[in-house]
């Protein structure tokens, strides 16, 4: 497939991320840059919401439903607009409209259109490049199961997060999975190929959805114009995030959630900013439940995620408000907004915690460096945390200072000092999950599986808008030092400075750290360049591509999934007994991990095929020592006495694909 060929179906995914959330925002009072850079957020609330609902009553999960259902859920958006007075867009003295910014205007609409497309240029250019062509499949743990869950949606039609990713896990029922990535893969217009839809939506995710929220947070966090034309090009210059986290790490969801959390961070302070007047308030606080539910239902760690950075602005603004009711003598307001708040935290808290998949999320166990200082250097530079991609030179150290500078210049205005509190907060989380393990507080970084290379990404969020302030501060502490003729009261000339500067910035950065970008992608992407080794070589894809059309419908692969066969769901619609890397349920499955190899000697072997109703196995005669990944726990399906048995349907580089007739 051509990237050409993929461009129409990536186009028609990019609208329905942004579009249904925006229609939405936007009738709820939220316009502007603010709501259309929610809009992917709340496309998320309502596409996590909406695949539990059909869930429950059978609806299948196709993209007539979900346009059905977003259709639908505009048009209550609009009646409840409406009746709040927000929908028409009018400000009256009763009834006035939320603290949204000011409009563009036509040129500002236009320079940011400019900034967003070559942010997106910079950011899916590498991304591009290291994956070689859209229908290619990332060779990652995460990514596996990821690709066949998308396969499970298409499959099945269920889009509920309670249930729907069960026969990844052997069948039966499945623990509570955040599907909101899934179900908007599945149903991706014009893109029927798993791996494709799969790409074309981190690249959309990349591109499109990340740098429109954060021109919409920074348009609401900072004063001026200009720091919402920066932040999109400056957050270019990172590769914690989306880089890392959509390639090599390949916790899709959680990268999702990430990806929409600054634009419901937008939402949340214009909620904060809007009249403490019941309509405008509700209104506000609607649009905020849709967007943040969008990052909540995208992975359950956005809970989290919310309460680290925007725990601090809440909060001030919550006491500053409950000061001045006690003021004008409503301390009984104030009274029972405490305890109920204070009721619902441990509601929440207390609900959560007995969650299983969130106690196996904060049991994780992982090892530490013995110092904190390796991992200051990397934060500082801006390296990968998750694997080692060689020397980093100068990384991104010119953006960290510019971050530097825009946590001073928040100090000393006194506007956006959460935005600094979030900063340092994310970074010291980082810190305590790449330290020593010992550290008792490090349990606080469980809710993110005490992986610094998933904190690093929340850290980016308010760096990006410290970044973009300090760089707007350094173009205007210039400008101040111009002759005074050459200074323009035109607004593109206000805008010229900072262009220097982002250029000065590119140069710094070698393009923006294109190259370090692409090698990071191609480590997942290339075979035999697999960071943590290769599952299917180049004629191990072209035996994908073929081998679908050579099987009956109800063939059952068994192979080990560490050697490509667990692709076969996702890449050639066929089923599997090992659907993921991880060790899937059922005692003949596991019992086949370790001694299908005694198939000629073992009759337990053969009663447990039959179970199972396997017909065919795919074996790989590679080995660790050639680059291949490979895992001692599945030694059982590997070294495999084929003379016998077994009849050839295909192969395809050390892979080859028998019709199984040694158990009849």
């Amino acid at each position: 497939m051509s990237w050409w060929a993929a461009a129409p179906g990536a186009m028609a995914l990019a609208a329905l991320w942004v579009l249904p959330g925006w229609a939405v925002l936007r009738t709820l009072g939220v316009r502007g840059i603010v709501g259309l850079g929610a809009g992917p957020a709340a496309t998320a609330g309502l596409v996590g919401a909406l695949g539990v609902l059909y869930g429950s009553v059978g609806v299948p999960w196709t993209l007539a439903s979900l346009l059905a259902g977003a259709a639908v859920a505009i048009l209550a958006a609009v009646g409840v607009g409406a009746l709040l007075g927000v929908g028409a867009g009018r400000r009256t003295p009763l009834r006035p409209g939320l603290a949204v910014p000011a409009p563009l205007g036509r040129r500002g609409r236009w320079a940011l259109g400019l900034s967003l497309a070559v942010a997106a240029v910079l950011l899916a250019g590498p991304m591009l490049a290291g994956m070689g062509a859209p229908d290619r499949p990332e060779q990652a743990w995460d990514a596996l199961f990821h690709l066949n869950g998308v396969a499970v949606v298409r499959e099945t039609g269920n889009a509920s997060s309670f249930g729907a990713l069960a026969p990844l896990y052997g069948g039966g029922t499945s623990p509570y999975y955040p599907v909101v990535w899934h179900a908007v893969a599945a149903v991706a217009p014009g893109l029927g190929d798993v791996a494709a839809a799969a790409n074309i939506q981190n690249l959309v995710i990349s591109a499109v959805v990340w740098p429109l929220g954060l021109a919409a947070l920074t348009r609401v966090a900072a004063p001026g114009l200009a720091a919402a034309l920066v932040a999109p090009v400056l957050a270019a210059s990172f590769v914690a995030f989306p880089a890392v986290v959509l390639t090599v790490l390949a916790p899709w969801p959680f990268g999702l959630s990430v990806a929409v959390l600054p634009g419901a961070l937008g939402v949340l302070l214009v909620a904060l900013r809007s009249r403490w007047l019941w309509r405008t308030k509700l209104a506000a606080v609607l649009a905020l439940a849709v967007a943040a539910g969008g990052v909540v239902l995208s992975h359950g760690s956005g809970v989290f995620s919310l309460l680290v950075l925007a725990g601090p602005v809440v909060v001030v603004v919550l006491v500053r408000q409950a000061r001045q009711w006690w003021v004008v003598g409503r301390p009984r307001v104030v009274a029972v907004s405490v305890i109920g708040v204070i009721a619902l935290i441990v509601a929440v808290v207390t609900i959560a915690l007995r969650l299983p998949s969130l106690q196996t999320t904060l049991n994780y166990e992982r090892s530490g460096a013995s110092t904190y200082w390796p991992a200051l250097g990397r934060i500082i530079l801006d390296a990968p945390m998750v694997f080692d991609y060689g020397p980093q030179g100068a990384g991104n150290l010119v953006v960290t200072a510019l971050t530097l500078l825009g946590a001073g210049v928040c100090l000393r205005r006194r506007h956006g000092r959460w935005l600094v509190l979030a900063w340092l907060s994310t970074v010291l989380l980082v810190l305590l999950a790449a330290g020593p393990p010992q550290n008792p507080v490090r349990g606080l970084t469980g809710f993110w599986y005490t992986q610094a290379a998933r904190i690093a990404p929340l850290a980016v969020i308010p760096a990006v808008v410290l970044g973009a302030i300090g760089l707007t501060a350094l173009a205007g502490a210039l400008a101040r030092r111009l002759p005074a003729r050459s200074r323009s009261p035109r607004a593109g000339a206000g805008l010229a400075l900072p262009v220097v500067l982002l250029a000065v910035v590119a140069v710094a950065t070698s393009g923006m750290r294109w190259d370090l970008k692409e090698r990071i992608t191609a480590s997942v992407y290339e075979p035999g360049q697999i960071a943590w080794g290769t599952m299917l070589s180049g004629p191990e894809l072209e035996l994908m591509d073929r081998i679908g059309a050579e099987l009956p419908p109800d063939a059952l692969v068994l192979g080990d999934p560490f050697n490509g066969s667990a692709y076969l769901p996702a890449l050639a619609g066929v089923d599997v007994v090992y659907p993921q890397l991880a060790s899937v349920r059922g005692a003949d499955a596991k019992f086949l991990e370790h001694s299908f190899n005694a198939l000629h000697t073992d009759p337990r072997v053969c009663e447990a095929v039959r179970r199972l109703g396997v017909t065919h196995v795919y074996n790989d005669t590679a080995l660790g020592t050639d680059g291949v990944k490979t895992n001692r726990r599945t030694n059982g399906l590997r070294f495999l006495d084929t003379s016998a048995g077994f009849e050839r349907v295909d192969s395809g580089g050390t892979a080859t694909v028998w019709r199984l007739t040694a158990c009849g």
